[in-house]
């Protein structure tokens, strides 16, 4: 639509190379024509694995057009995992980018489904060259016979709470994610997107979805980088993007930061993870001509709910103040509510899990019927975040299920915690875990990065957190290391935190 709309707009940036809607729907119809012409056929797999570019673009365009499943790698993943996604996803065919020829190779001869390996950029001998195959393809749009409930992609879950499962998302999925985005951005043709998370992500595919669907440009970077960032926005006049809170806490920490033209900038998304009040507010006053949209969802379920705008006042009200903890309110077309362990709804401001019903939602995970049937209950996913809802609806999260930490039989919500330690002006990333208590059943335990040329001590971050939470909550140890472990999508890793407190114990909760 696009090209036929703005054929010679430019549609796609990546580095020096500038490619217009005609461009992008030319070669995403060459991709597909390939694949047909090669024996493919709607509903087959092809995996990627590579990092961001204008060509990862052109394959989920070129895929989607073909009726062929994209099932994207996330590239940080360990071999053995990479090896057991797929043997779960079956692709026909792995398209890899030139850092990953060589682990293709001993991925390919441990996958018999992948019949072909396709190189992209002076491939190794036995693989395909990506644009020789394009060359001489037809661009005149395939014929395969549609429908927006047709599978369009299978995407591996973060796993920050355990095995990775294959979301089956269909086009209709990102259909109606991208008019809930554009409603809640207050979007228009005039936007230019800043693609930073990796392609491999919902969150980096389903924003620039929605800008896409309005005409707007996307700049790709290849990974991020806060420097990267920060020139890009200014170079390219970006006036959108998607930042998870790990991202903007590193771009506004940047030592450039306040160096470059950051006034086309009108509006940040965030989400993907918790956002640390702190880390919000300093963001609203330090970007006072930017607005900031907050999208809670998962790669299950994409954006139910969404604190506008409007909703980051800085100085309001208690309620307002209050309400910059929230999630927001239910998206357009979402419902949402919060149960008890017998899917029960809770009364107002007591706190369950949250449960989600859209068209957004996904069919359910590929070839694991059991997970799906344990998942999705009557249209409603079960998210496995505890949250409350407040008289006018708007939803706090106050953590994951398995994130709660026990300790001498009283809850304790790790987010809490989190939020406190970043208060403090030596933090620069945290997170509170349980570790085994002999007297307790579980300690809260602070694991902290510094910022460059501070320092603090434990006392000092234990007395910290006494002053500002009840006693029983504030930390009773603390570890300073260089970095937290993260996925690739920059959610910290708490299993991984906890995994060499609980290792040989039979049970990882006391």
């Amino acid at each position: 639509r696009n090209a036929r709309r703005h054929p010679d707009q430019i549609g796609m940036a990546y580095g020096e190379r500038r490619w217009t809607w005609k461009q992008v729907d030319d070669r995403s119809n060459q991709l597909a024509n390939m694949f047909l012409a090669s024996g493919l056929k709607k509903g087959d797999r092809v995996a990627i694995l590579d990092q961001n570019s204008d060509t990862y673009m052109e394959i989920y365009f070129g895929l989607a057009k073909a009726g062929i499943i994209a099932v994207p790698i996330n590239y940080r993943l360990s071999p053995e995992e990479m090896i057991n996604l797929m043997s779960n996803a079956e692709p026909e065919a792995l398209i890899l980018g030139r850092d990953y020829f060589k682990l293709a190779e001993s991925l390919g001869k441990q996958l018999p489904s992948v019949k072909r390996l396709i190189g992209i950029g002076s491939p190794l001998e036995g693989m395909e060259d990506y644009e020789s195959l394009l060359s001489g393809q037809p661009v005149e749009e395939p014929r395969v016979d549609l429908s927006e409930d047709d599978v369009f992609s299978i995407m591996y879950t973060s796993g920050t709470t355990g095995l990775p499962k294959g979301a089956v998302s269909t086009h209709r999925n990102y259909i109606m994610n991208a008019l809930v985005v554009i409603i809640a951005d207050h979007s228009s043709r005039e936007d230019k997107n800043l693609i930073v998370s990796p392609l491999y992500h919902a969150g980096a595919l389903f924003y620039s979805t929605a800008y896409m669907y309005l005409g707007c440009p996307q700049v790709i970077l290849k990974q991020f980088d806060p420097k990267a960032v920060l020139e890009g926005i200014e170079k390219e006049k970006i006036s959108v993007c998607l930042l998870i809170p790990t991202m903007l806490n590193f771009v506004l920490n940047h030592p450039d930061f306040g160096k470059h033209d950051m006034s086309s900038l009108r509006r940040i998304f965030y989400g993907g993870g918790p956002m640390p009040l702190p880390i919000l507010e300093k963001a609203i006053h330090s970007l006072r001509n930017c607005g900031f949209t907050q999208g809670y969802g998962l790669t299950e379920t994409l954006e139910t709910n969404l604190l506008l705008a409007e909703d980051h006042v800085l100085g309001g009200t208690p309620k307002q103040q209050d309400r910059l903890k929230s999630a927001g309110r239910e998206s357009a077309t979402y419902e949402v509510k919060v149960v008890d362990d017998w899917g029960k709804e809770v009364p107002q401001g007591e706190i369950g899990e949250v449960w989600v019903k859209g068209p957004a939602v996904i069919k359910g995970f590929w070839r694991n019927p059991e997970e799906t049937a344990k998942t999705i209950e009557d249209g409603w996913f079960k998210t496995g975040d505890l949250g409350r809802m407040d008289e006018d609806r708007y939803l706090y999260i106050v953590d994951r299920k398995k994130d709660m930490i026990i300790s001498g039989g009283e809850n304790i919500y790790a987010k809490e915690i989190d939020d406190v330690l970043h208060r403090h002006p030596a933090v620069l990333e945290a997170a509170a875990i349980g570790v085994p208590d002999k007297d307790w059943g579980e300690a809260v335990k602070a694991v902290i990065v510094p910022r460059t040329g501070m320092t603090a001590t434990e006392e000092e971050i234990i007395q910290f957190c006494k002053e500002r939470l009840a006693s029983y909550k504030k930390p009773k140890s603390v570890e300073f290391v260089e970095e937290l472990p993260k996925t690739a999508s920059g959610k910290i890793l708490k299993r991984d935190l906890r995994e060499k407190y609980w290792k040989g114990y039979e049970r990882r909760v006391h």
